[in-house]
């Protein structure tokens, strides 16, 4: 248990005084006991109950000393600081001052420090403190400077605020896997809080971008810097493996800095890949695939049909409406659609058409080819084109 002032209190010693205070009751009643003995109207028993009271007393106020000490708050006003820890020139700094009515502050309560630019009144925040919150001058230079709070002139409360140097303004890019992917997120941060930087309208512009990204301040994540600007953006799903160029741009498009990205699609072997292919394969689309031989080699006269499948657990980030299967012996590239009908439940997500044969075709065997995730997964089927029948 503690007092006030947050020590430990003693209560083999508050017992002790407790019996020393009921000790000396008795001797001052047994006292008094005695010269009523030689007068006839005082008795015995009225001296034992005169002893009991007051022993009674004294225990009570003894435990009314410690109920006061459980509820009791500290005797003097609180000082907190949030964000005064390796803090930066022009970071916010916030001061709340606890334990204390609007009474006791009189709306005279006034912090100091030579961090700040100059004294910054605490406002009275409604939950028995005041509070504020205050830039630190720009011209800080790094080290630790003390801060007072007053009342009324009256020091109450101190601390201490740790500048850091200032830092050169920087434009950063956070993705969340080891090596960036197309179709993936990616995070635009700009952090200017810098002596002299001004404005807020900044967008980052890139060829690996679906349309430029306005990067603007969260007021919630980026609190204490005012001058912390980012967006989320998507890396384009069609993106081909290389190096691509992003460029921040300030007011009236003013070029501020630029920073390169290297963007490779996953492959089969890379932790990230979660690609299952299966395919292609190829079958009569008179019978229908459910009930017609499948497989990746397939009989067909010159202009009659083929039907093609295509089996992917997980296509990357926008693939499945670019999956298309090429092969010589077609009369055009065939753009395979997502199979969303009752047949395909519970089956991997596929996707097929149907592929018309040329009719000047000879005889012979053509490749079927379907080329997947970023042409790092390539599958090939083939026709076996048979001689036109004579009639």
């Amino acid at each position: 248990m503690t007092n006030h002032m947050g020590e430990t209190m003693n209560w083999t010693r508050l017992a002790g005084l407790a019996a020393a205070g009921l000790a000396l009751c008795g001797c001052a009643h047994a006292a008094s006991t005695s010269r009523a003995a030689q007068s006839p109207g005082a008795s015995a028993h009225s001296a034992r109950e005169t002893a009991a009271r007051a022993a009674d007393k004294t225990a009570d106020k003894t435990a009314g000393n410690r109920d006061s000490t459980l509820t009791s708050q500290p005797s003097r006003p609180v000082l907190e600081l949030t964000g005064n820890l390796e803090a930066r020139p022009g970071q916010l700094v916030s001061i709340r001052l606890d334990f204390i009515s609007r009474a006791q502050g009189h709306d005279a309560v006034t912090a100091h420090s030579p961090a700040f630019s100059g004294p910054v009144k605490l406002q009275w925040q409604n939950d028995d403190s005041y509070g504020a919150t205050h830039p630190l001058a720009m011209t800080d230079k790094a080290g630790w400077y003390p801060i007072e709070v007053s009342i009324a002139g009256r020091t109450v409360a101190r601390d201490r605020i740790h500048v850091l140097r200032s830092e050169r303004p920087s434009f950063t890019m956070t993705f969340g896997s080891d090596v960036a992917r197309p179709g993936e997120p990616l995070w635009l941060n700009f952090d200017d809080l810098y002596p002299g930087e001004r404005g807020t309208d900044f967008t980052v512009r890139s060829a690996a971008l679906r349309r430029p990204v306005r990067l603007v301040h969260d007021e919630q994540n980026d609190f204490y810097n005012p001058r912390a600007f980012s967006a989320r953006a998507e890396l384009a799903p069609g993106l081909s493996d290389g190096a691509y160029t992003f460029t921040l741009y300030g007011p009236h498009d003013h070029r501020i800095a630029t920073r390169r990205l290297t963007v490779r699609a996953s492959r089969p072997g890379d932790a990230d890949y979660l690609g299952k292919v299966h395919g292609p394969d190829l079958y009569d689309p008179s019978i229908g695939y459910a009930d017609s031989p499948h497989r990746h080699d397939f009989k067909v006269s010159p202009g009659g049909q083929v039907a093609v499948m295509w089996h992917d657990a997980a296509p990357d980030p926008g693939e499945e409406t670019r999956l298309t299967a090429t092969s010589p012996a077609f009369t055009q590239v065939l753009r395979l659609n997502r199979d969303d009908s009752k047949s395909a439940d519970g089956d991997d997500p596929r996707y097929f058409n149907t592929a018309t044969i040329r009719a000047d075709l000879k005889p012979g065997r053509y490749p079927v080819t379907i080329v997947a995730h970023h042409r790092r997964v390539r599958k090939i089927g083939y026709l076996t084109v048979t001689a036109r029948q004579s009639h």
